[in-house]
């Protein structure tokens, strides 16, 4: 019994951390926002030049396309979200920046609705979040995404993204760091696995 009461204290204070919650009458303080940053995303390798490529938004769940910072314990948790962080724009936008601007310097990178017969390349952003370890004391910023490349409305191939990159704070800034960083990852991915389909 002893054991299971401190399990649960233990739980509870990874709980109060994890959220920033704080007991007391103090005013409310609008939340810190948090971005994958604006600089410019290195290609790891030197990949050639590729030809024109069409790529729509980003598709992802409702609680993708908000700004909450989304956080869980264990892979089986629920998802919750920091009381006192938003991201700046929602995740799948943030995903759609930061990947036309990595894929852009190996070629031209066109918005939805031009027409010809340019490849498309489709996303779903199935994930985005800071996982926890379930005594609090480690956590990483998972990032699951499908790839989808159409040339004519007919499916090329596709592509499962799954990264997942050890956040070094276990707070939302550590966390926001982690998927900024698998994020590129996820973005070089992509990039490798269109090359063969995009040459000149």
């Amino acid at each position: 019994m002893k054991s299971f009461c401190l399990k649960i204290v233990v739980f509870i204070t990874v709980l109060l951390s994890i959220t920033g919650c704080t007991f007391g009458g103090g005013e409310a303080r609008a939340p810190r926002q948090l971005d994958l940053g604006m600089g410019s995303v290195t290609p790891v390798g030197g990949l050639p030049a590729h030809r024109p490529l069409l790529i729509a938004p980003v598709v992802a769940s409702a609680l993708l396309n908000d700004t909450t910072v989304i956080w869980r314990v264990g892979e089986s948790g629920q998802p919750q979200g920091f009381t006192t962080y938003r991201w700046v724009a929602p995740p799948a936008q943030l995903v759609t920046q930061r990947l036309m601007a990595r894929l852009a310097l190996q070629g031209a990178v066109l918005e939805q609705g031009v027409g010809g017969d340019v490849p498309q390349l489709r996303l779903n952003l199935q994930s985005f979040e800071q996982l926890f370890a379930p005594d609090g004391k480690s956590s990483q910023g998972v990032l699951t995404m499908q790839a989808v490349l159409l040339r004519a409305n007919r499916v090329v191939a596709q592509k499962l993204i799954d990264i997942k990159v050890s956040a070094v704070s276990q707070d939302a800034s550590g966390g926001a760091q982690a998927l900024r960083l698998a994020t590129d990852q996820a973005a070089e991915q992509v990039a490798q696995w269109l090359t063969p389909f995009l040459k000149p």
